[in-house]
């Protein structure tokens, strides 16, 4: 059998099917975990919009967003980890060399990404974190290492069909920030105690290892290729997830770097309303892409239609979303506090926006599924680009956001959309050729 790594312009045979479909229980395991995350999200913004001030809040998203942009980025490896060991689950020739250990490329690449972050340490300090700039870097450099067994753990669940222990896993993961974050508004911690209590989730990977043995098979879990090829694919799923993350999550700090000092500290109401417009459609997406992507890993030649009532849906729940944050929004926005004033029409907007990232997701989904690594970077560079760009207009913050978050990930939309059109096109041909020789 072909090898789908080796070619990003391969497109798949269908492989033996395991049989194997998410159950219902399984599927509500997942659903729910994902809605435990978003909704302990939600209520970490509320605790710190009330704990801080506005302009503390606002330092706070910064770290927020540097926080989940590393953890975003090693998300690369949960995705190629799913592909690799579902793969590697096919029925394969004799004597095919066995594949690498996951947990070993996944060291590898938490090791490497805490270099870069400590490369990149005088860059941290000098542009966006003039406070606590010492203990925030180490806080990253940690996630980054010990991120990078959760994302290794998380996708090589995924790839064995694990719902339940990978539902665990995000469950966890989310409870346990949350409740570091409460105690340390409690104790009326200062920003910096805040922003250390996020770290308390990173040990949500070992205490489910410890625990449970399905965890600890799972990271022993092997790859369909061995390490150099894994490391590529990897690489290839950081740079696309790289780019994701500076859209999904890392949103404040490049609003932060074109936006002038006295402009970032006044913008806490809208990057509030940016997270709170996105997570309750991208935090149930985010758990639902490893079910799509399995899906589509195991049947490359029709896995992807199943994700056509998803997409219906996503832009359903996006026109109801966009015309309900107009109406009530602004009144909920108050529920943070009198200073987080933003209007119905800009809510609306950045509801269209995040409907629209969660297309680009699913799409990328989709395309890393069938093997092209490259169009799956391709698109996610492209969104990322196009948004940047559109954060240097000169206009208000809240302008330059809902352009840069709207027409950035459609760029991305029609890119991926051209590359699943090329892969697709040719197998329907083949497939009717078969049918009717």
């Amino acid at each position: 059998m072909t090898d789908i790594t080796q070619s990003s312009e391969f497109v798949p045979e269908p492989p033996p099917s395991s049989g194997e479909t998410i159950s219902a229980k399984s599927a509500a395991g997942v659903g729910g975990a994902s809605v435990v995350a978003a909704a302990a999200g939600i209520v970490i913004l509320f605790i710190t919009s009330h704990a801080l001030s506005p302009a503390d809040n606002a330092e706070f998203l910064s770290f927020w967003a540097a926080l989940f942009f590393v953890c975003g980025v090693l998300g690369g490896i949960q995705a190629e980890t799913t592909r690799a060991v579902g793969a590697a689950r096919r029925p394969r020739p004799a004597g095919t060399p066995r594949g690498a250990r996951v947990l070993a490329s996944g060291l590898i690449v938490g090791l490497a990404s805490a270099l870069v972050i400590l490369a990149l340490s005088p860059i941290l300090s000098n542009y966006i974190f003039h406070r606590d700039s010492g203990a925030i870097i180490g806080a990253l450099v940690a996630t980054a290492v010990l991120f990078s067994c959760h994302a290794t753990l998380a996708g090589a669940a995924q790839g064995h069909d694990k719902w339940s222990l990978f539902a665990g896993l995000v469950s966890l993961e989310a409870l346990l920030r949350l409740g570091a974050i409460a105690v340390a508004a409690a104790l009326a911690a200062p920003l910096l105690g805040l922003e250390l209590a996020c770290l308390a989730a990173l040990a949500a990977w070992l205490i489910v290892t410890l625990i449970f043995p399905t965890a600890r098979a799972s990271l022993a879990a092997r790859a369909d290729v061995g390490l150099g090829r894994l490391l590529q694919n990897t690489g290839h799923a950081l740079l696309s997830a790289a780019s994701s993350a500076a859209l999904i999550v890392a949103f404040p700090i490049l609003l932060k770097l074109t936006t002038s000092p006295a402009d970032y500290a006044l913008s806490a109401p809208i990057l509030l309303a940016i997270s709170l417009t996105r997570a309750p459609i991208m935090v149930p997406l985010q758990a639902f892409q490893g079910v799509a992507l399995t899906e589509v890993v195991k049947n490359p030649r029709d896995g992807w239609k199943a994700l056509k009532k998803p997409l219906a849906a996503l832009l359903a729940i996006g026109v109801v979303g966009a015309v309900a944050a107009w109406l009530i929004g602004p009144w909920l926005m108050l529920f943070f506090g009198p200073d987080y004033r933003v209007d119905g029409w800009a809510l609306a907007a950045l509801t269209l926006a995040a409907v629209l990232m969660a297309v680009l997701t699913l799409l990328g989904t989709i395309v890393i599924g069938l093997g092209n690594h490259r169009a799956y970077s391709a698109g996610w560079l492209t969104a990322t680009a196009v948004a940047v760009a559109l954060l240097l207009l000169p206009a208000s913050v809240e302008v330059r956001s809902i352009l840069s978050l709207g027409l950035g990930p459609l760029a991305g939309i029609v890119v991926h959309a051209l590359a699943i059109a090329r892969i697709v096109r040719p197998q329907r041909e083949t497939a009717d050729q078969v049918v009717d020789p």
